[in-house]
Parts: structure tokens; sequence; C-alpha cells
């Protein structure tokens, strides 16, 4: 019965793809996760995952929108990860976080939004609640919480369920990192009193909408590849008023763009090449 649901799903999906317009690439075509034990395998940006996990639609704190994307696998920590947020939020603010993207069922490269979110250890949070039971569109795009020209918080739109929702990720032991606007990690500079756990939160482009995790290599994942560590400090220096402003003047003053070649990709790891393989042929697949 499992396999045949996952099938079932499997037909909708493929649906809704076509129905978006998406290009499927060989790492998106594949629609069913392994049945290999789990296990990340290469970066984030060039990997894979094996014995991926589903995150259910919904649950206590968080709804997972935008499931015709397929996009919904996670390795146990990463769904464990998305959990325990959820419990926190709810019991401390009565809401649900909206999720976005996780991995792909084996993982791999998407065929568009990522370049990361390969190995099982990603996962996409946006800065949207609903009540507890309430059923978000499923389209739903949140709008930013900051004015990037300005270098401000939109405090409007900002909830406490966000702030409990990087509290409760940023203060799990599984969590290597959480990508957010520098504007973003100001605000949070600024108003907590505790910056310990601003540490793993770091400025990046965009991530206005939403935040970014990214999980640590789990144990005995000799194959998965980890980033260099969080630098030591909160982060809250002057190097963060220099992202800032930098993000300000490209919009005041913007520059021509200069064409670019693209960059050639590396290969994926042999281990995720030959997976591919493996659930191609169990797929009925041709390269």
């Amino acid at each position: 019965m499992k396999k045949t649901a996952l099938l079932f799903a499997a037909a909708y999906i493929l649906q809704a793809q076509a129905a978006y317009k998406e290009v499927p690439n060989d790492w998106s075509r594949i629609q069913i996760p392994s049945s290999h034990a789990p296990m990340a395998v290469g970066s984030a940006s060039n990997g894979c995952q094996f014995g991926a996990q589903i995150l259910p639609e919904q649950g206590i704190g968080y709804f997972d929108i935008r499931r015709f994307r397929n996009r919904f696998y996670g390795q146990p920590s990463t769904i464990a990860l998305v959990q325990s947020m959820g419990q926190f939020v709810y019991q401390t603010t009565g809401e649900a976080m909206l999720i976005g993207d996780l991995s792909q069922p084996i993982g791999g490269l998407m065929s568009y939004a990522h370049v990361s979110h390969q190995n099982g250890l990603d996962v996409d949070v946006y800065f949207a609640s609903v009540q507890q039971g309430q059923i978000p569109d499923k389209d739903y795009e949140a709008p930013t919480v900051v004015d990037k020209a300005k270098g401000i918080m939109r405090l409007e739109r900002w909830k406490p369920a966000y702030r409990q929702a990087l509290y409760a990720i940023a203060t799990h032991p599984d969590t290597d990192r959480i990508f957010v606007n520098s504007i973003i990690k100001q605000h949070l500079c600024q108003t907590e009193t505790d910056r310990d756990w601003l540490r793993k939160i770091r400025p990046w482009g965009g991530h206005d909408g939403h935040f970014h995790v990214r999980l640590r290599c789990p144990a005995n994942n000799e194959l998965c590849q980890s980033q260099k560590p969080v630098p030591a400090g909160d982060g809250c220096n002057e190097g963060l008023d220099k992202w800032i402003r930098d993000q300000s003047n490209a919009i005041l003053n913007p520059k021509p763009a200069k064409p670019t070649a693209p960059k050639p990709r590396s290969e994926p790891p042999q281990t995720c090449l030959m997976l591919l393989l493996e659930m191609q042929g169990k797929s009925g697949m041709s390269k």
C-alpha cells in the first residue's frame, strides 16, 4: 500500500510540474526516495541523499506548502529539526510556520530555484505563519520583511513566531548555520539581550522572505562534506553594517550587469552517480 501511495503521489507531482512548465533534469525525474539506510553524501551544493524521509504536510507548529515541487524529503535529522521547531513555535505563540523546499527524493541538483539543498540537510522556512490548523494557500509567496533600499526592518510584517522559529533552530545542536538578510540579523543584534545564539545566524543576500537552514553532517556519514565552521562571536559587528550599506547602494545606485560565463559544475560524487543510475533503472528510465 505504501509503495502504491507513493506512485500515485509521484504521478500527481509530475502533472503539477508540467502545469508549472518545469523542465526536469535527471535528479528531479526521480520521484520516490531510495530504500537504503539514511545517509547524506557530498556537500549541500554537490551531493545526494540515501534513504530520505518524507516531511508530513503538516504537524504541530508547521505547514509545508508547494508540495507539487516534490522537495519535501530530508535526512532524519532534518525532519526532526522541523518538527522540533514547530513544537516550540506552537507552544510559545499558537502559530504554525510555513515550510518551503527541503530536498528532492534522492537529492541532487534541482531544475530551478536552488543550487544547494542537494544532500538532504537544507530546509527553507518562510517568514510566514498561520494559526495552527489553518490551511494556507499552497502557492503562498511570503512578502519581504525588510526595506533593502532604506536598510531597515518592516516591523509591521515581523511576528513573534519568526523570532521563536529562528531561536528554536539556532539553539538546536544539529543546526550548522542559518542564512537571513543582513537587516534581519541586525534587528536581532539590536533586540536580543542574550546574543550567544545569534552566532549561527549568518547574513546573506536575499533571504528576506524566508530563512535557509543548513544542518551539520550526521554522525557516521563519512561521505558528507561540511562547510567551514561558523566564526566565533555573535556576528554583531561593523562587517554586518557594511552588508547593509552595500545592499542599499546596489539598489539605489545600480550598475549595468557584466556578462559572465556560467561556471562549470563539478562532477557529483561517484556514490551519487551510482545511486542515480540505480534509481533510473528501478524507474525504467534510460539516459
